[in-house]
């Protein structure tokens, strides 16, 4: 799997975003009359924003049941993509549900031209409860790099 990346200085190829998406003729025709989609599907493709890395760290664990550790993470390409070789072992608990809300509101807030390292909640939790009334309990971070700087998080 793959993003549709637009190319650099050149205007959008809408034809190879049709096929890369497999929208239909009548659907790209309603895309494009929409002045919000079209602007943001361009704005999604861009070299700028695929460039674009979302981390999702853990920060704090305590018990937790598959041994999730500090430092384990997450790397999302595009701020959506995962990246298997990259990225951890994860249980479906610990924050999984969460990482999809994140990951709209960078790319939302990057898309308005603001930092999405701004967002004021970027920390959350599996929902497991701790050993007082459950079995462990993990905090995770998000937040985005650029590409260049992925070998910097060690």
């Amino acid at each position: 799997m793959s993003f549709f990346v637009a190319k650099k200085g050149k205007p959008f190829d809408w034809n190879a975003f049709q096929k890369h998406r497999g929208y239909t003729d009548e659907e790209m025709e309603a895309l494009k009359n929409d002045p919000k989609k079209r602007k943001y599907a361009q704005m999604l493709c861009s070299p700028e924003l695929q460039n674009k890395w979302l981390i999702v760290e853990v920060v704090e664990s305590h018990g937790c049941e598959v041994g999730l550790k500090v430092g384990d993470r997450l790397y999302f390409e595009g701020m959506s993509l995962l990246d298997t070789k990259r990225s951890s072992r994860w249980c479906p608990f610990a924050a999984l549900d969460a990482i999809g809300w994140f990951a709209n509101g960078c790319r939302s807030l990057f898309m308005q031209g603001v930092d999405p390292n701004n967002m004021y909640a970027d920390h959350f939790g599996c929902v497991d409860a701790g050993s007082k009334h459950g079995w462990g309990r993990v905090i995770v971070k998000a937040y985005v790099v650029d590409k260049g700087d992925l070998d910097k998080l060690g």
